[in-house]
């Protein structure tokens, strides 16, 4: 797709902020009656008068995946990216330590050792055979450079992987495989290198969307606090998946259906892990749901609110989903496809009632914004980090301690069609 900037005259911070209440969104379906008891103050959810940030080491370096070809919604138009970018981290901007070759990697995913990082390729061909990659580095704790361990194929026809995640105790690797309709765990050795795919989950299923839901598209897969469960989201079927781990395989646990035609992508998890949020690609909504943290259980949806404001015309395609720390802040990402609304490209910032659970619409933001992917919290929650895919850049938002909105943009780093960033 091609980039349509803004109207002449809609380029003016007070122009491109669309701040309201409920109204200015609307939720789509009325919140339901709480009836979990609110949190202990103690817990990692619960907050007092102002926002409690979580003391987090400050990183030293970002690592940023990227589209290399066949960017999905196009690129920039300028020269292609080579593979993951490593850049120092700095108050101003990051300059670039490394650039390593690699095939679309796409998304990437730390070891809690902060000594290895994973990328998934979002490729369907490796070796003549019709599956996606995953490759595993090793960090150099000094330099921040990477060097490559080893790189693994997927299972057969387990093609265009879309999101990874490393266990919490870093002894496996989760993929969901959207071109693949399926899930993978591989092994992780004490060195960090991948082992070869030991367990296998394989989807059924469609949706209303006949282009977009023709078969089953995992999308994301989150561990919960547990450690043992794996909740992911399957954009094809309109469905949430919740999985055991053991022994190096996934066990369905349940599935709970969304909203028919909406095409859940993102998840985010309130730090206390009573609610679970849904950002949808297809409807462009963010759905809230409750979680029981003992047994893994995703509860019925207890309200579903759009990312977009009141009256936004032209096709909608919502993205990403990031939770703040302090668990009382949610932001969703907007990306322009077929729209000339001002906002097609934004991040939407929403408050949390933590008692409920409830959304209530904060902010939209769009200054600077081209087709923003992907966004990364920065350690402590202080900024935002949004990544435009067209835009080639990567813009550090400040995070208002109190209110949750978003303000004083700065561009910190410039690279091909970022799609994934993290920290180490």
């Amino acid at each position: 797709m091609t980039y349509r900037p803004s109207q002449p005259g809609q380029k003016r911070r007070a122009v491109m902020q669309w701040i309201g209440g409920a109204s200015a969104l609307g939720a789509l379906t009325p919140l339901l009656p709480a009836n979990a008891q609110t949190p202990n103050a103690a817990s990692p959810g619960a907050t007092t008068a102002g926002v409690a940030v979580n003391e987090t080491p400050t990183p030293r370096f970002a690592y940023v995946g990227t589209y290399t070809s066949n960017a999905p919604g196009g690129t920039a138009g300028g020269p292609a990216s080579k593979g993951i970018h490593v850049l120092a981290f700095a108050d101003g901007g990051w300059p670039q330590v490394q650039t390593v070759a690699s095939a679309n990697p796409s998304f990437l995913a730390v070891h809690p050792s902060r000594g290895f990082l994973y990328a998934i390729n979002e490729i369907d061909t490796y070796q003549g055979l019709p599956t996606g990659t995953a490759e595993a580095y090793a960090i150099d704790e000094r330099s921040g450079r990477l060097t490559l361990i080893n790189r693994q194929p997927l299972s057969l026809s387990g093609v265009v992987p879309a999101h990874l995640a490393v266990s919490p105790d870093g002894r496996a690797l989760v993929v969901a495989l959207y071109g693949g309709g399926a899930y993978n765990v591989l092994p992780i050795g004490a060195d960090g290198t991948l082992g070869k795919v030991s367990g296998i989950e394989k989807e059924t299923g469609s949706g209303p969307d006949a282009e977009r839901q023709e078969s089953p598209h995992p999308h994301m897969v989150l561990f919960d606090a547990s450690g043992q469960r794996v909740i992911a989201t399957d954009l094809g079927s309109d469905r949430i998946n919740v999985f055991s781990l053991a022994d190096g395989k996934l066990s369905l646990l349940g599935r709970t259906p969304v909203s028919p035609g909406s095409g859940p992508r993102h998840l985010a998890l309130l730090p206390s892990q009573r609610f679970l949020y849904v950002v949808s690609e297809l409807d462009a909504t963010v759905a809230c749901f409750g979680y029981d943290a003992a047994s893994g259980k995703v509860g019925e949806q207890r309200q579903r609110i759009s990312t977009v404001p009141e009256g936004f015309t032209g096709q909608k395609n919502a993205a990403a989903l990031v939770m703040h720390p302090s668990g009382q802040f949610l932001y969703a990402t907007n990306r322009r496809l077929k729209s000339d609304h001002p906002m097609a490209d934004s991040i939407a910032a929403f408050r949390i009632d933590a008692t409920s659970g409830a959304l209530t619409p904060l902010q939209h933001w769009g200054e600077g914004l081209r087709f923003p992917r992907a966004l990364a919290m920065a350690p402590g929650g202080s900024h935002l980090y949004a990544l435009s895919q067209k835009g080639d850049t990567i813009l550090r938002l400040r995070i208002d301690p109190a209110s949750g909105k978003l303000d004083q943009p700065v561009q910190v780093a410039q690279v091909p069609t970022p799609v994934c960033l993290v920290f180490a």
